[in-house]
């Protein structure tokens, strides 16, 4: 049969690759029509799966959003959006709050503040009345016309439910022309921290108990309509083997094969957050100081986020022994071995908040991170930090202090613990068991879906309609008395607020960079001249050996030469001696009457 894939970029490949290899080994022909492209290596995967899978193709499916419906339903989807950040179970979380609102036209901002929607009741019929206006909004021709020609048996939505997302035309469209839908949810944040789902889709895939209770509780999913998977995404780390030895691996990365390594994995953290960069850096000093020995010398492997590559530029951690920066996006056989590696051989896995602490405790590695308050909203302040604290036993050691943080880092490199955190495992990623993939759990409920006879078409009411024609007119109107921008959403133009925010948070970044740039070219110039100083006095020095060396050769020379003068000189006398004696014996014998005598 045939699936329809429509994924808002490509980014959400890496999450379904295996799905879509395994449903297209069963015979099924899958499309994948994307949204955006992304610059992280995806699109290379993607042309290899076509290559492999005849049954595989893809193709871009981007409306338009610069018409007026488009720029309207937009608008619409953002405020009510923003509206649901006022529940109460979102105050502990003002970040994804305060992320909706950038992304809503101020004037909004303003009448959704007013005290009259502080009341839960009147907040919830403004509620109702963008959802009437959105169920009014006419279909997106280019997407409805894709569905008529590709004819799919089945529409998988994913991740669907980024804010403002054009996917809910992809669901609506399909409704109107009777096509079965699943919702597929993309990761395990996306049910708490992102839009609500509008129209109900037939179905909706989750991974765990957890999502499922999110799915009914803030998004009014009938229960009968939820299928847990598991995460099928994760597939590739259980029962995986290194390729490389330990001596090998640690000797690719530049780090000694004798000593054990904490693992740093770098998060995508929000838009304006401190410098995780820096605080890496800061992190690793913190080690060095330490008040064990053994997190002053152990090796540190820190692996950048692939997105957020630009804020090391300014950071230096030459100054570090036993610390190496290595580490891509695991697209690929090669670069997924390389970041398996480094999580099997690791020690303990140490990070802020990211989905690669899944990946390190299914490995069996301890994950462990630090509560700073500069980093709270990243942290505490989303809800799904707190499953990582809290399903199936929990799986993360969190620190309040850095001191805390190093006691809880020693225990685990010096007591390795038995494959920590499988309860979490067995919660939130294999629920079904955790020798049961979830990939083959995932095709089977898309064939159970496939099974079920195709739904009724969606009509759209008259009133609707109707309320279509009034919109327009009145939209218009309100376009004119206040401004283009009243309803219109670009991400790519802020607002002036947020412009300067922005230069002055780049004027930042370049100012550390060139501070950076400046101090390193200072350290070179002091290295060139505490060098320099060396070598001159290495050279003073060695002359003065050479001028003790030739003073002493000289002496030895002088020494020489006054002895040979002095054997001349006792030769000489010994010469004139013997002269006289013989000299005084032929005087003697010249004498008158010596021979007489004798």
């Amino acid at each position: 049969m045939k699936v329809f894939f429509s994924m808002w970029h490509l980014g959400s490949f890496r999450m379904y690759e295996p799905v879509i290899r395994s449903l297209a080994a069963r015979g099924h022909q899958i499309h994948v029509a994307l949204g955006r492209a992304e610059g992280l290596g995806w699109s290379k995967a993607l042309d290899t799966l076509v290559e492999d899978c005849p049954g595989v193709s893809w193709s871009w499916l981007s409306p338009p959003t610069a018409a007026f419906w488009a720029e309207l339903a937009k608008t619409i989807r953002l405020w009510a959006d923003y509206l649901r950040y006022f529940h109460p179970d979102y105050d502990p979380t003002p970040k994804l709050k305060a992320r909706a609102e950038e992304r809503l036209p101020p004037r909004l901002v303003q009448i959704s503040n007013r005290p009259a929607f502080r009341d839960p009741v009147k907040r919830g019929r403004l509620l109702a009345v963008l959802r009437r206006l959105e169920r009014a909004l006419p279909p997106v021709p280019e997407i409805d016309r894709e569905l008529r020609e590709r004819a799919p048996d089945l529409v998988v939505i994913t991740p669907l439910i980024y804010l403002g997302s054009s996917q809910f035309e992809v669901l609506r469209t399909a409704l109107a022309q009777g096509i079965r839908t699943v919702f597929a949810v993309g990761s395990w944040d996306h049910l708490s921290s992102k839009a609500l789902i509008r129209d109900m889709p037939h179905r909706v895939f989750v991974w765990n108990e957890t999502q499922r209770d999110e799915a009914v509780r803030l998004h009014g999913v009938p229960p009968a309509q939820v299928v847990v998977t598991g995460a099928q995404c994760y597939d590739q780390w259980f029962g995986r083997r290194p390729v490389r030895s330990r001596h090998d691996f640690c000797a690719r990365v530049g780090l000694s094969p004798d000593r054990p390594y904490l693992l740093y994995v770098c998060s995508a953290l929000f838009w304006g957050s401190p410098v995780e960069a820096e605080f890496v850096r800061r992190w690793v000093q913190s080690l060095r100081e330490s008040a064990h020995p053994e997190l002053r010398e152990i090796g540190v492997l820190i692996r950048p986020h692939p997105a957020r590559m630009d804020e090391w530029s300014s950071v230096d951690l030459s100054g570090f022994e036993h610390v190496t920066f290595y580490g891509s996006n695991p697209v690929d056989a090669a670069s997924k071995d390389d970041y398996f590696e480094s999580l099997y051989y690791s020690s303990a896995v140490v990070g802020l908040n990211t989905s690669a602490f899944l990946e390190g405790s299914i490995v069996g590695r301890p994950v462990h991170t630090v509560l700073l308050p500069e980093f709270q909203e990243n942290q505490e302040g989303v809800l799904h930090f707190h499953y990582l604290l809290t399903v199936g036993g929990g799986v993360l050691r969190a620190g309040r202090t850095f001191e805390q943080h190093h006691d809880q880092l020693v225990e685990s490199v010096r007591t390795p613990p038995d494959r920590p955190g499988q309860g979490f495992v067995r919660a939130f990623v294999r629920p079904a068991g955790l020798d049961i993939e979830a990939t083959p759990v995932f095709c089977d409920a898309i064939e159970a879906v496939l099974r079920e006879p195709a739904p009724a078409p969606v009509r759209t009411a008259s009133g609707y309609t109707l309320l279509r024609w009034l919109m327009y007119p009145t939209f218009r109107l309100l376009q004119w008395r206040y401004g283009a921008q009243m309803f219109r959403d670009d991400w790519s133009r802020k607002e002036k607020e947020q412009q300067e925010r922005r230069a002055a948070r780049d004027q930042a970044r370049e100012a550390r960079r060139r501070a950076a740039v400046a101090g390193k070219r200072e350290q070179v110039r002091r290295r060139a001249e505490t060098l320099a100083a060396r070598e001159s006095a290495r050279r003073a020095v060695e002359a003065e050996r050479q001028r003790a060396v030739s003073a002493k050769a000289e002496l030895k020379l002088e020494k020489t030469r006054q002895k040979e003068a002095r054997a001349r000189q006792r030769r000489r006398a010994g010469l004139r001696a013997s002269l006289k004696r013989r000299a005084a014996r032929l005087l003697d014998r010249m004498r008158p009457g010596h021979g007489q005598a004798t």
